[in-house]
């Protein structure tokens, strides 16, 4: 109320300070519009998965958004409190909205921190997917190891004990996924920062005696278990896993694999998929090592099947599956029937020494079939093979796209055929230039929308995923963890072969058929395969951006446009930027209250002017009059070029002031230079207003124009006329077309048109302002002398021809 009550004692006894403070709102306003459209448009681009960006970062922009647009409404408030008043509650309704929509999950650091592997199915909150998907396995009748989980409490408990939480949160801020660089080295310092902290004392001992617990076993397996993986998503190679843990060492192999959370492909398949740091809170799983004989990976409905689309797939390696998994190692193929019948010596017959019999086959297809019963899902599962027999070490859900038609490719296309018979590691179809990438640290070098030519299938390229359209490799099969991410998105990967093909060629990957065409042999799906973002979840954050940077206010003409009607902050930018702009449009009345330290401009022009700067306090002993040159601001001057153009006629045998007013209130006691018929001009460096008073019409230009483009505009209004209504339309009929010929927007309503030229460059808006001088100057008396509707015409052309050849200063 306060405000209020000072905002009138000033509109009624110091107006002149009103006008310089009003003036400093308005540009502050301007200065926080630029810069909450920044903030709202990265909001964008991460809540529509254009650019996913950490949960953090989005909450910091939002904050961010939020403290900009309230500062913007405070001036907007400021500039005319009685106006704006049911603004600043609304945007205290709309930030209670948002904060209340990126709130984190409250995370729970108390025990358990330890759980045996058998009960982790019924914890699966704290046990993570891949603990609790291989608990609840045991359950559908498989063998598993024995072993246990260290939780996901005591992973909070790591962070907090060790005070690690604000500066995750500092670091993931900047995190989003098209700046791979800030990801490598911010991922970097926090897996340093982990590695470098203690584990708490009762959780080290809780540890150790779990590990007792798994004697005589004196080598363990230290596995990633975080709480999404293995879910909806797979996150299939995308976090560390130790092998032949000494258990003097598995307090150690611990804290690499939570360090390894935060690894650059991890980090970036996460916000990939809409996923915060809390939702994939690290549980860790540990299992007694395994020495096999063979080990591999089963899908139980394998589309790469060449033969049936209902079998399962059996993958094989001799020894450990970790060169299967990571792609660098080729496997044997087994294609098993679903029916439960006997497996065939046949399906061995393709292999000499085969790694596995058809007992164990068999073995392996009763289990995969269990498991898909029990979970009701096809599965991906690892499994192991040693002394004791079969293990099941992993499953999860099968990650997979649905094939596209077979026949794609006309049969006229085929003599084009480069290479065939390769492997399909992830079906799919899709065509681009090729891209060498024979090591990871070439991986940031690829082009958006590539086939990526490469040695094998590294987990680490899945992070550069949106800029691949297809995958060529040497080595690896549809078992590796890059295989798993590239079904998930649906990116084409074909393996095997000494595949020559040259940089920048165009090719055709086609992993349905296994091969590959010179050029593109299908119009309708070039470039159609390119997957940006595909499985980001849009619609976890619809309700945010309908808060934040949806624009539903569009109309400031409109009845409502109005802070009730302010559904978001990009809602409230719109207004408070229109209604700021409104608010210098009126900035003076008729009466030109405020102007009481104005100077008379000295010109040879018949114009009477009073000039008065924002940014220069006059005193009292300053002259009454001032030069052209003693004024310093850019729109001014660019405006004033314009006016006074030599190719422009001036009638100097009388002054040009307000004619309509001096009819009816001179009565012969007002000098025809008083402030009371004269035009005026407030100016700063880059800011005019200015009220053009001559003859029986008036104008009102209002601009800025400065080095940040985003920040001008020019607004013009013109109204009345001395002749009859007729040729008043002709007048304003000749100013709509000249102004839209030069860019302007422009709308009429009677004899009124408003115009406006915005968020162009200083230069351009420097020469609009010189246009529009002379148009002024040039439309003094037109309407007196506007007939018909060809004289508009003709005007008009003649106008141009001499407009365009004008420059600005």
């Amino acid at each position: 109320m306060w405000l209020i009550c000072r905002h009138w004692f000033k509109k009624l006894f110091m107006p002149g300070r009103l006008l310089q403070e009003k003036h400093v709102a308005f540009r502050k306003v301007l200065q926080l519009d630029s810069l909450s459209l920044d903030f709202l448009a990265d909001l964008e681009s991460h809540l529509l998965g254009q650019d996913p960006a950490d949960d953090f970062r989005i909450n910091n922009l939002c904050d961010q958004a939020i403290e900009a647009v309230g500062a913007m409404a405070e001036h907007l408030y400021a500039m005319n409190p009685p106006a704006y008043g049911k603004l600043l509650e609304r945007h205290a309704e709309l930030t209670t909205e948002i904060k209340g929509m990126m709130g984190q999950v409250e995370t729970q650091s108390s025990p358990p921190y330890i759980l045996p592997l058998q009960q982790a199915a019924d914890y699966p909150e704290i046990a993570g997917g891949k603990a609790a998907n291989l608990s609840a396995a045991e359950r559908a009748g498989v063998i598993i190891p024995s072993g246990f989980v260290i939780t996901a409490n005591a992973f909070h408990r790591f962070i907090c004990d060790n005070k690690l939480e604000n500066e995750l949160i500092r670091q993931l801020r900047q995190v989003h996924a098209d700046d791979n660089d800030t990801i490598i080295r911010i991922t970097g310092e926090l897996q340093a920062l982990i590695l470098g902290c203690e584990v708490p004392a009762d959780i080290s001992d809780h540890i150790e005696q779990s590990v007792e617990s798994l004697m005589p076993a004196d080598r363990l397996a230290v596995r990633s278990s975080a709480l999404a993986e293995d879910g909806l998503v797979s996150f299939a190679g995308q976090y560390a896993s130790e092998l032949d843990v000494p258990a003097s060492k598995v307090i150690a192999a611990y804290k690499r694999v939570i360090a390894g959370k935060y690894c650059p492909r991890a980090v970036t398949y996460r916000i990939r998929h809409g996923l915060s740091d809390t939702d994939t809170a690290m549980a860790v799983l540990v299992v007694p090592m395994i020495q096999p004989q063979t080990s591999g990976v089963m899908y139980t409905l394998d589309p790469g099947t060449p033969a049936r689309k209902d079998s399962l797939g059996v993958y094989a390696v001799a020894g450990l599956a970790e060169g299967l998994v990571d792609g660098s190692r080729t496997p044997e193929r087994y294609h098993l029937p679903r029916e439960d019948s006997l497996i065939s010596p046949q399906i061995l017959s393709a292999h000499d020494d085969s790694l596995l019999n058809t007992t164990q086959l068999q073995q392996l297809r009763t289990w995969g079939l269990q498991l898909e019963t029990y979970f009701g899902y096809p599965q991906d599962i690892e499994w192991t093979l040693d002394n004791d027999g079969l293990t099941v070490l992993q499953c999860r859900r099968l990650h997979q796209k649905k094939d596209p038609h077979p026949a794609i490719v006309p049969a006229v296309d085929l003599t084009r055929v480069l290479y065939s018979n390769l492997h399909c590691a992830s079906a799919g179809i899709s065509c681009g230039p090729v891209f060498f990438a024979p090591t990871g640290k070439t991986f940031r070098n690829i082009p958006p929308g590539s086939v990526v030519l490469t040695p094998t299938l590294r987990s680490s390229l899945s992070q550069f995923l949106d800029r691949v359209v297809g995958v060529i490799a040497a080595n690896g099969s549809r078992a590796s963890h890059f295989s798993s991410v590239a079904r998930e998105r649906g990116i084409p990967v074909l393996v095997g072969g000494e595949v020559e093909l040259a940089a920048g060629q165009v090719v055709t990957v086609d992993a349905v058929s296994g091969r590959i065409f010179n050029g593109c042999v299908n119009t309708v799906l070039q470039n159609g395969k390119l997957h940006f973002n595909k499985d980001f979840p849009a619609e976890k954050y619809v309700k945010l951006a309908a808060r934040t940077t949806h624009l539903s206010l569009t109309n400031p003409d409109g009845d409502t446009f109005t802070p009730a009607q302010c559904h978001s902050l990009h809602d409230m930018v719109r207004f408070c930027h229109e209604k700021s702009v409104w608010e210098m449009f009126h900035l003076v009345g008729k009466k030109g209250r405020g102007l009481g330290k104005a100077r008379k401009l000295v010109t040879d022009l018949p114009l009477v002017i009073y000039i008065l700067d924002l940014e220069k306090r006059t005193s009292v002993k300053a002259p009454a009059r001032l030069t052209l040159a003693e004024i310093s601001s850019v729109p001014m001057q660019s405006y004033w070029q314009g006016m006074s153009d030599s190719r422009i006629f001036w009638d100097n045998s009388q002054h040009h002031v307000d004619w309509g007013a001096f009819d009816q209130i001179s009565g012969g006691i007002f000098f025809l230079d008083t402030k009371l018929l004269a035009s005026y001009a407030i100016v700063s460096r880059d800011y005019l207003h200015l009220n053009i008073r001559f003859g029986y019409h008036f104008s009102i230009v209002d601009a800025i124009c400065g080095e940040q483009a985003s920040t001008n505009y020019l607004n013009f209004r013109f109204k009345g006329g001395g002749a009859a209504h007729r040729q008043k339309l002709f007048r304003l009929e000749f100013i709509d077309k000249v102004l839209t010929a030069f860019g302007f927007e422009t709308a009429s309503r009677g004899d009124m048109l408003d115009a406006a030229f915005a968020r162009a460059s200083q230069s351009e808006t420097k020469l609009a302002l010189t246009r529009l001088g002379m148009l002024l100057a040039a439309t003094r008396l037109m309407d007196m002398r506007l007939t018909k509707t060809s004289q508009v015409t003709e005007e008009v052309e003649k106008f141009l021809i001499l407009a365009k050849e004008t420059k600005s200063f």
